[in-house]
Order: C-alpha cells, then structure tokens, then sequence
C-alpha cells in the first residue's frame, strides 16, 4: 500500500529531473546561428525541444487540473448540491470575460521586425482576447492579494 501511494512522488521526481536536463541543456548546450532581417543571432540550439516539453507540461497541468477539478464537482455535487453554485458562478463569469473580451479585441495587424506570421484577422482576434484577459485577470488577482493583506490588518 506505501509504494503505491509514492507513485505521484516519483512521478514528480521524474518531471523535475525532466525539466532540469532539459534546462541544462538549454542554457549549457550548443547554439546555431540564424539570419533575421539581415542579422546573425545565436540561439540555442535545442530550442525547438525545449518549447515541446514547454507545451508538454502546460498540456499536462491543464489536464490534470480539469480532471481534478471535474471530480471534485461531480463529488461535490453528490452530497450537497447547493456547495457547487459558486464554482459555476465563477466559470459563467470567466466565460463572460472571454466573450466580452473576445468581442471587443482588435483585428489591426502589428508590424513587429521580423514577424512573417499569420495575416488572418482571427488570430489577431485570439491573441488580444487572450492578452486582455490575462492583464483583467493579473488585475484582479493583485486587486485581491492587496485586499487580503489590508482585511487581514483589520
């Protein structure tokens, strides 16, 4: 019964390692030259790798997270369903943060040097919406952390 109950610790142990080897070889690996608008630059060269595992992980804690957070409510919603309002209450509201968001982004292309990506209006659509929505989010969490703090005072 211990041993299973060490699986996740190992597991976890296995993605730090993952990441610190990946770090390494990163930072201390080798590195190639590109061309840019004319100028040499000196990347690493297992960048591309490194931005997979990036998505790999990021792919990972989404997952787990929503299974997480599905199981919790389904538990929740079998001995008290009145608790499992104020979870949807706030996915409605983050849903309306992505509509209204989604709605109001701006579609204007940016000249950034270098940049020869997608000139489709709803990328430039997604990407403001999920740019806003990360300022109104870091908003609120610091709005909330200072609110806390002073509460806490009194």
């Amino acid at each position: 019964m211990q041993s299973i109950l060490n699986i996740p610790k190992y597991i976890l142990w296995g993605l730090v390692a993952l990441a610190i080897v990946f770090a390494l070889l990163f930072f201390c690996g080798s590195t190639e030259s590109y061309m840019c608008n004319g100028i040499s630059i000196e990347a690493p060269s297992f960048v591309p790798t490194f931005l997979g595992l990036a998505y790999v992980f990021i792919l990972l804690a989404a997952l787990v997270t929503v299974v997480f957070a599905v199981k919790s409510f389904v538990s929740k919603l079998s001995y008290d369903p009145k608790s499992v309002m104020v979870p949807l209450i706030f996915v409605g509201v983050l849903a309306a943060l992505f509509l209204i968001t989604y709605f109001s982004a701006d579609t204007t292309p940016m000249n950034i040097l270098g940049y020869e990506g997608s000139h489709e209006p709803w990328v430039y659509r997604i990407t403001n919406m999920c740019m806003v929505s990360s300022f109104v989010l870091a908003a609120i969490a610091f709005i909330a952390t200072i609110c806390s703090s002073l509460f806490k005072k009194l």
